[in-house]
């Protein structure tokens, strides 16, 4: 029996999968969480005896990201599927480089969740046809088209660079020649781009989606 663990902060979506996954004698639904904080308390009190987690990627309190990378550094063996209604390039690469070892879209078809469960509790991988071609084939995708990841020109791709080295305004100013209003206003448009609020916000947002490593 394969013990699954659902972790999506929206409630209907985990009882669809309940559902489908209802009549399969090999999967049993063992638990569910809404935020990644719920999965690691879930995990503990279980003893880690969860074969799979179905891990939703944008969840309050903690993201599926970070407590991808939390659980497969706590739970080597345990196995993450990430769960998903973006098929970006940069949150798949994410996902696999925190331990995740599939991907599924949220629109998936049950025999496409059941296959994907299967195939990763045995060992193996599996990631949907769509983000195949996002792994396998980058020339065809425009990572910067994608409206979760604003496109940002060169100059301030600079600026968010030295924002997250730690430069002030004036210190970039000096690197860039450029204008210190400059600097401000390419840091005004970043926040604006980004939606953050300050420049932690920046910095979090460009670690997180590979600006900077």
């Amino acid at each position: 029996m394969i013990k699954v663990l659902i972790a999506d902060d929206h409630q209907l979506l985990i009882d669809g999968i309940r559902s489908t996954l209802r009549n399969d004698k090999h999967i049993k639904i063992v638990a569910e969480a809404h935020n990644g904080l719920e999965v690691l308390e879930k995990l503990d009190s279980l003893n880690g005896e969860i074969d799979v987690i179905l891990m939703d990627i944008y969840m309050p309190e903690m993201n599926g990201l970070d407590c991808t990378r939390l659980v497969c550094k706590k739970y080597p063996e345990m196995k993450v599927i990430a769960l998903s209604q973006y098929d970006e390039r940069r949150f798949v690469k994410k996902m696999i480089r925190y331990g995740s070892t599939g991907y599924l879209l949220k629109d998936a078809s049950k025999s496409e969740i059941i296959e994907a469960i299967h195939k990763v509790n045995e060992g193996g991988e599996y990631f949907t046809g769509r983000i195949s071609d996002k792994l396998f084939k980058p020339n065809e995708n425009n990572d910067d088209a994608d409206p979760l990841f604003p496109k940002l020109t060169v100059r301030e791709k600079e600026v968010l660079k030295l924002i997250c080295e730690g430069n002030s305004s004036h210190e970039i100013s000096a690197e860039l020649n450029i204008s210190y209003h400059t600097v401000e206003s390419h840091r005004a448009n970043l926040m604006v781009k980004t939606q953050v609020k300050n420049t932690a916000g920046l910095v979090r947002w460009a670690i997180e989606n590979d600006f900077y490593e």
